[in-house]
This record gives C-alpha cells, structure tokens and sequence, in this order.
C-alpha cells in the first residue's frame, strides 16, 4: 500500500497556504506494479505544465533523499514554506528555479533553505 496525499500540488505558482500532512490524514491505495517503485501519490491541479501533465493526473512520486539524487531538469513536487507545487526544477546556486511545460507561465526562484522536501515524478495516472 502506498498512501495518497489528500493535497493537490499546483501546477501554477505556489500557494500562500502551508499545510501539513501525517500517514493518518492520507488514503492508503494498493501498490501500482506497473509503475516505477514510488512512495506516494497525489493530484495535480492547474493548468501551467499542459500538455505533459493536466489537471486530475494523479502522480507517484519518489522522495529525494539526497541532494545529489536531484534530477535537475526533471519534474518534481516541490514541498516549500510557501506550498506545494509541480515544477520542472533546475539548480541556481541558493535557489531552485521552477519552469513549466506550459510556455504561458513564467519561471520563479523558491529559496534552497525553504524546501522541506522534493519528490520526483515517476508515474502519471490519467482518467480518460
């Protein structure tokens, strides 16, 4: 079993809302063989990395553990003080630079020092 994030992660700019999470607030949902070995699930809301990922996709996503495990480039959740979102990130020195797939949204910095967690994406689930 894995669990569900019961959170959307924004696939547009950040959230002003913080919100914290424990194993007893999540879903627990059967493992998907099919996909990647992953730690977690969670929903995708906005419009900001369309075509690759739309709103209602269900993402499982890996932690990343180590720094050097980052896949610079690569879409990620990026777990901040400021909320939850998914973006491609890319190393810029004290700061990570989040880019979407969708060329309507622009790029913005979020400070290394306020993310408490990234996880990658490894799997997509969408309803047709």
């Amino acid at each position: 079993m894995r669990p569900r994030i019961p959170l959307e992660a924004a696939a547009g700019s950040l959230s002003i809302m913080t919100q914290s999470v424990s194993d007893s607030d999540c879903e627990m949902q059967p493992i998907i063989k099919r996909l990647p070995e992953y730690d977690f699930t969670i929903m995708v809301k906005g419009d900001s990395m369309e075509p690759n990922f739309k709103s209602g996709d269900e993402l499982a996503c890996r932690m990343v553990r180590e720094s050097s495990f980052i896949q610079w480039g690569q879409p990620h959740i990026v777990d901040s003080y400021d909320g939850i979102v998914l973006k491609r990130i890319h190393n810029s020195g004290d700061n990570i630079l989040c880019t979407s797939d969708n060329p309507r949204y622009g790029e913005f910095p979020i400070p290394k020092k306020d993310i408490y967690r990234l996880a990658l994406v490894v799997g997509l689930i969408r309803q047709f």
